[in-house]
């Protein structure tokens, strides 16, 4: 029921989002997904739990909780693997290129899942920016409709609030 009644007010405020950005001068927020895919060698299995530890090619490990189980029962200890996370977001521009426009605040569904950015490049017509985060890393983030980048430049500043759920597959590496 908790869960119910965020998502109605964050949706209002999602909706009323765009009429703040209108109001500044900046591109509308819009809704895009981030795709994280990495490859592997299997350190356990959890059939029961669906979820699988993996040690990457640096000796770096990592825990996943898969979403979508349809490889699953392929996957054994010492095995190499494929991990593909998704995750949907939304997209708001904080600041122009020329450092005006200041935007109201995003909405703040999930501090921890907020990452503040900087545009380095985008493709107009897949919809897909580079962002370049506050750590100095480059992600990606797709826009669901490439018409609503359009307006997006580089060196402008934007806000990604991601959503709490994770989509994770897992599949032998080919």
């Amino acid at each position: 029921m908790k869960d119910k009644a965020l998502g109605i007010v964050a949706g209002a405020l999602i909706a009323a989002a765009p009429l703040v950005s209108f109001a500044a001068g900046l591109p509308a927020p819009f809704e895009g997904s981030s795709t994280l895919q990495a490859d592997g060698v299997v350190k356990s299995v959890d059939q029961a739990k669906h979820s699988v530890t993996v040690l990457d090619a640096q000796g770096g490990e990592a825990s996943f909780n898969i979403t979508e189980t349809s490889n699953l029962a392929q996957i054994k200890q010492g095995g190499k693997v494929h991990i593909r996370m998704m995750r949907n977001a939304m997209v708001s521009v904080t600041r122009g290129a020329d450092g005006h426009g200041t935007a109201a605040q995003p909405v703040q569904q999930n501090t921890a899942q907020n990452v503040s950015a900087e545009v380095q490049a985008i493709d107009h017509a897949s919809g897909i920016m580079a962002l370049k985060g506050s750590n100095g890393a480059v992600f990606h983030i797709q826009g669901r409709e490439p018409a609503k980048v359009a307006g997006v430049t580089p060196g402008m500043q934007v806000s990604v609030a991601y959503a709490p759920q994770v989509s994770v597959a897992v599949a032998p590496a080919q």
